[in-house]
């Protein structure tokens, strides 16, 4: 016995209303955001309604709509921080060039004082580290070319780009503490 379009829309159209507030929590615990949860609920029904019929075990509906939005909720969530939002503090640690404010000079000789400070730090790394940074902040060259330039590989260049990050920003915070 085929079902029908009309029985397929009734059925779904009771999941729907009955799990729509349970699955709205699920994204949004994942999620955070109100407005992004209901979009994610939003996009995982049309999947599922899309896939319907696909559903063998009617009477696990409910798990399978909730896999769905979780997965929905996870994907949601790496496209939002794809982009890393980086502070100030962060910028200056990762080599950034930061404008030197011009509002008054309490503010110019923190911002100096900042300068020095991530400077130490720097001389605080291990050679190996230094000269990687080094090269990335003067120049801002490719990883590629500073592994030609320093004769490592590119994978070299990046794990001490991102140890000497690291160790910068725990140093940091420290003194900032």
């Amino acid at each position: 016995m085929a079902e029908t379009s009309e029985d397929k829309n009734g059925d779904f159209t009771e999941y729907y209303q009955a799990h729509y507030k349970e699955m709205y929590h699920v994204a949004k615990q994942i999620v955070h955001n109100h407005h992004s949860a209901e979009d994610v609920v939003q996009e995982a029904y049309i999947k599922a309604y899309k896939n319907y019929g696909y559903l063998i075990e009617k009477s696990k509906c409910r798990a399978w709509l909730r896999t769905i939005v979780i997965r929905t909720a996870i994907d949601d969530y790496r496209r939002q921080t794809k982009y890393e939002i980086v502070s100030v503090e962060e910028g200056a640690e990762i080599g950034y060039l930061l404008p030197c404010p011009k509002s008054s000079v309490e503010h110019q000789f923190d911002y100096y004082l900042m300068q020095e400070q991530i400077a130490e730090k720097v001389a605080t790394l291990p050679q190996s580290m230094q000269a990687v940074l080094k090269i990335k902040i003067s120049t801002d060259g490719k990883d590629q070319e500073i592994a030609q330039q320093l004769n490592i590989s590119i994978s070299a260049v990046k794990t001490r780009l991102h140890r000497a990050r690291k160790l910068l920003k725990t140093e940091l915070k420290m003194v900032n503490v």
